[in-house]
C-alpha cells in the first residue's frame, strides 16, 4: 500500500504543472507570398515511479520504499537538412532511506542507499539540467549530430520484423553503451556522431564524453572520459526471415583518478590512479525464420578486450548464445526463449594482469531486469516467456540462474561511470564460491493510452553462497515498482 501511495502522490505533484501547458502559436506571416516558417516543435514526457525494496540482508535497513519523478520538456526545429533539439530535465527524488546501508561487505542495500549517497546523503532532493542540445545535419542517407545527446549501441539499423525488432531492443542495444534511461536520471554523451545507410547496410562512427547523471540530479557536468565507437552493420530479408548482423569497436578512456573496483586488495588499488583503457572488439548475429506455423529467433553476441586497467594488463571476453519460438498454436501470441551468457572474471588477484570482462557503459537494468548484477565476471542461463492477452498489455515472466564466473573475484553491481568521484561499478566478495542467485520475475506493461503507459514489476531473488557469504544466513530479496509514464 505505501507503494501505490507513493505513486499516486508523486503522479498527482507532476502531472498537473507539467501537462496543463500547451504550445504556443505560431506567429502570423509577415505577407501573404512568403513561406511560413518551420514550427518549433514542443513535447514532454514525465515519468513517475515509486519502488519497494527488500534487500538480501533480512533487517529492517534492507526494507525500504521511495519515488522518483523525471520531467523532461523539449523544443525542435527541422529546416531543409538541418535540425536543432533542446531538452531540459529535472528529476525528483523524494523519500529516500537514510539507514540503508551496512559496513563492507554489506554495503548499499538497493538502488535507493545509492540515491541517497550520491545525493549528499538528502532524502528529497531535485535537479535540472541540460539533457540534450545538439544539431543535426541529415541527407541522402547520411546525418551527423553535434552537441549532447542520448547513444545506445546495437540498435544502428532498423530491422522490419516485430521478432527481430523486440530482440535487437532487449538482448542487443545498450549492452556496452547506453544513456541508463531505468535509472532515476539517466545519461547523456557529448560529442559527435555520424551514421550512413546504403542497401541495407549501415556505418556508424562516433566519438563523445559521458555526462554525470544516473543517479545523481545534478548530470549537468561532463565526465573526463572519452569513448569512441564504430560499427559496420547490415541485413537482409525474404518472405519468410530476416537477418541482421553488426561488427563494432569501442575505445573507453578514463582519466578521472578514481579508485578502479576489481579484486586487489584496497591498499594495492588506492595506490593505482592510472588511466583504465579499454578496447572492446566485438560482434553480433540475430536472425528469425518462419517455418510452417513456427517463426524462430537465434542470437550469438561476443565481445573481446584489451588494454591497461591502471598498472595492469587488462584481458577479457563475454559471449552469449540466444534462442526462441512463437508459434501459432500458442495462445496470445506467446513467445518463448532460452539463454546462456558467460562473461571472464579474474582467477588472480596478486598477478599482473585484470580478466574481470568491463560492461563499459551501458544500460544494464535490460539485462539485469532485478538490478543487483551486470555482465562483469558473471555467468547466467535463463528462459522467459512473453505473451499479449490484449492488444495494449504485454506480460513478462522469467527464470534466471545467477554465477559467478570465477571465484576469486568479485560480485559487481553498477552501470559505469555517473560521477566524477567513484568509479561506478562496486563489488562484494565472493566467499570463495561462485552461487550467486536464482531469480524469478514478472511484469505487466499496460498501454492505457496512446499518451499514457504503466507497468508493474515484481521480483524475487533465492540467493547463493556468494549472498550467503555477504549476509549472513539471509537469502531472499523482493523488488516491486510501480511506474507510470505521460507523454505529450
Amino acid at each position: 500500500m505505501r507503494l501505490i501511495r507513493l505513486g499516486i502522490l508523486a503522479a498527482t505533484a507532476f502531472a498537473s504543472p507539467l501537462f496543463s501547458q500547451s504550445a504556443p502559436s505560431a506567429a502570423p506571416s509577415a505577407t501573404r507570398s512568403a513561406a511560413p516558417p518551420a514550427p518549433v516543435t514542443l513535447s514532454a514526457s514525465l515519468r513517475v515511479r515509486a519502488e519497494s525494496w527488500d534487500w538480501f540482508d533480512a533487517g529492517a535497513a534492507g526494507e525500504y520504499s521511495y519515488a522518483h519523478a523525471l520531467a523532461r520538456v523539449a523544443a525542435a526545429r527541422a529546416t531543409g537538412r538541418w535540425q536543432w533539439r533542446l531538452e531540459a530535465a529535472v528529476p525528483v527524488l523524494m523519500g529516500l532511506p537514510d539507514d540503508a546501508t551496512l559496513p563492507a561487505p554489506g554495503g548499499q542495500l538497493g538502488l535507493g542507499s545509492t540515491l541517497y549517497a550520491v545525493n549528499d546523503a538528502k532524502q528529497s532532493v531535485a535537479g535540472v539540467f541540460v539533457k540534450q542540445a545538439f544539431v543535426r545535419w541529415a541527407g541522402s542517407g547520411k546525418s551527423l549530430r553535434l552537441g549532447r545527446f542520448e547513444f545506445g549501441d546495437g540498435a544502428e539499423r532498423a530491422a522490419a520484423d516485430p521478432s527481430l525488432v523486440a530482440v535487437k531492443a532487449q538482448r542487443i542495444g545498450q549492452r556496452l553503451i547506453g544513456p541508463f534511461g531505468f535509472s532515476a536520471v539517466g545519461r547523456a554523451f557529448d560529442g559527435a556522431h555520424f551514421a550512413a545507410d546504403w542497401r541495407g547496410r549501415n556505418i556508424t562512427i562516433a566519438a563523445m564524453r559521458p555526462t554525470a547523471g544516473a543517479f545523481r540530479v545534478d548530470a549537468q557536468p561532463g565526465l573526463d572520459v572519452t569513448v569512441a565507437y564504430a560499427a559496420l552493420s547490415r541485413g537482409a530479408r525474404s518472405a519468410t526471415s530476416e537477418h541482421d548482423m553488426r561488427l563494432f569497436g569501442l575505445w573507453y578512456a578514463d582519466d578521472r583518478s578514481t579508485v578502479p573496483t576489481d579484486n586487489r586488495a584496497a591498499a594495492a588499488r588506492t595506490a593505482d590512479r592510472g588511466r583504465v583503457d579499454v578496447l572492446t572488439v566485438g560482434a553480433h548475429w540475430a536472425a528469425v525464420r518462419k517455418v510452417g506455423a513456427a517463426k524462430f529467433d537465434l542470437l550469438v553476441w561476443g565481445a573481446v578486450q584489451g588494454g591497461n586497467w591502471g598498472r595492469l594488463d587488462h584481458a577479457a571476453h563475454a559471449a552469449a548464445l540466444e534462442a526462441g519460438v512463437q508459434h501459432s498454436a500458442l495462445p496470445w501470441g506467446t513467445w518463448l526463449r532460452a539463454g546462456w551468457l558467460q562473461t571472464s572474471g579474474d582467477d588472480a588477484s596478486t598477478d599482473d594482469r585484470h580478466e574481470t570482462f568491463f560492461q563499459v557503459l551501458p544500460t544494464p537494468r535490460v539485462y539485469a531486469r532485478f538490478p543487483f548484477y551486470n555482465m562483469m565476471n558473471s555467468s547466467e542461463a535463463f528462459a522467459t516467456v512473453q505473451a499479449k492477452p490484449h492488444a495494449r498489455v504485454t506480460l513478462r515472466a522469467g527464470l534466471h540462474g545467477l554465477r559467478l564466473t570465477e571465484s576469486a573475484d568479485l560480485w559487481y553491481l553498477g552501470g559505469g561511470a555517473f560521477d566524477a568521484r567513484v568509479f561506478g561499478y562496486t563489488g562484494r566478495p565472493s566467499s570463495a564460491s561462485t552461487s550467486l542467485a536464482t531469480v524469478s520475475d514478472l511484469s505487466i506493461a499496460w498501454q492505457a493510452h496512446k499518451r499514457v503507459a504503466v507497468e508493474l514489476y515484481g521480483a524475487a531473488a533465492r540467493g547463493g553462497a556468494v549472498v550467503k557469504g555477504a549476509y549472513g544466513g539471509s537469502r531472499d530479496a523482493r523488488f516491486v515498482y510501480l511506474e507510470t509514464t505521460l507523454t505529450r
